[in-house]
Order: structure tokens, then C-alpha cells, then sequence
């Protein structure tokens, strides 16, 4: 991570700062982050590098800071990865509706070059929130518990990333068949 110097934060900033992250995300949808250049990066944000210094010193930084905000956008619903269906009509887990009715973050999450990266930030996010609650109902280890997690998360990108495209009645039958599978196999395994 780049050296966090301090940072306006007047809304002529803050629009710059967005617009670069968006620039970003924009850039994602075509490219690894590794083939994206600072100087791509101020064209297609329409500034210059002078402009993108003031900001940022790199491109990590813009990165780490479309985590944080992907994340506190998702945080009510990350927090239910545990295979806890989100109430009302739409069933599914809440990281995959959040991904899907946030199409502008799906470069983001969709990113094959960054796809270890943000596993590890949604884990670092919610980790052990999963842990406490699962540690209370099934029992079972950290370690055992870590890697279910990982499956489940895993899992949950690999199949939205896969069905984005589809209508929401076909997305919800696919969810609720996941949800149910994901729920007997938690329940066969609580106390």
C-alpha cells in the first residue's frame, strides 16, 4: 500500500476522487489492473497526472479504496454469509444480490487478476462475524469453519459471475436450490 498522506476532502475532491475510481472500474471491465497505466487511467478519467498525484500515488491505492467502498456499501449484507437467506421475496445470498443489483462494482468482484485479493478483503470484512456465529450453531473448529467460509464465498462469486445475465425469476430458482443445499448442509452439521 502506498503512503497515506493526508487527503481534502472538499467535495471538488471527492469528485475527483470518484471520478478516478469510476475511471477505474470503467477500465477493469476491459483489462487486468496490472495492464492499466496511470497514464490510461488520467485519460479515460479526462485529468492529468498532476491531477492523479494530488490523490493518489498509485493505482493500488484507487484499488484498495474501491474495496473499502464495495465493502461498506455490502456490509449489512455481507455480514449473512452464513447461508442465512435474505428475508422477503428475493431469496439468495446477500454478497451475490449485492453484486448483482450493483453492476457498478462487478469489474471489481469479477476481475480474474484481482480475484484473490478481494476474496482475502471480504474475508478480512466478515471473517469473524462467520466464525462467532458459526462456532455457535454447528460446533465445529476455526479451521474447518475457515474453510467453509472460502468454499462458500468462492462459490458464491463463481456462480453469480456466471449467472448475471439471467432474469430474476431463473436467479432466484437457482439461489433458493443453492440456499436450501447450503442450509441442510449447515444444519446437518449444528449440535
Amino acid at each position: 500500500m502506498g503512503s497515506k498522506k493526508a487527503r481534502k476532502t472538499d467535495r471538488r475532491s471527492v469528485y475527483t476522487r470518484n471520478v478516478i475510481k469510476d475511471s477505474l472500474l470503467s477500465l477493469l471491465a476491459e483489462k487486468d489492473l496490472a495492464d492499466i497505466s496511470i497514464s490510461e487511467l488520467c485519460r479515460e478519467a479526462e485529468i492529468n497526472r498532476g491531477t492523479f498525484y494530488l490523490h493518489y500515488d498509485n493505482t493500488s491505492e484507487v484499488l484498495d479504496e474501491l474495496f473499502d467502498d464495495a465493502l461498506k456499501s455490502a456490509h449489512s449484507m455481507l455480514v449473512q454469509i452464513g447461508c442465512e437467506a435474505s428475508s422477503g421475496s428475493k431469496k439468495g445470498y446477500p454478497l451475490c444480490r449485492f453484486i448483482r443489483d450493483n453492476d457498478k462494482y462487478q469489474a471489481l468482484f469479477f476481475s480474474d487478476s484481482l480475484h484473490s485479493q478481494i476474496i482475502e478483503r471480504i474475508a478480512a470484512f466478515n471473517m469473524d462475524s462467520f466464525l462467532e456465529h458459526m462456532r455457535a450453531t454447528t460446533g465445529l473448529d476455526d479451521d474447518v469453519l475457515t474453510t467453509l467460509f472460502y468454499f462458500q464465498l468462492n462459490g458464491c462469486l463463481a456462480v453469480t459471475k456466471r449467472s448475471i445475465t439471467y432474469h430474476d425469476g431463473k436467479w432466484n430458482d437457482i439461489q433458493c436450490t443453492i440456499d436450501s443445499f447450503l442450509k441442510n448442509g449447515f444444519d446437518s452439521l449444528s449440535k
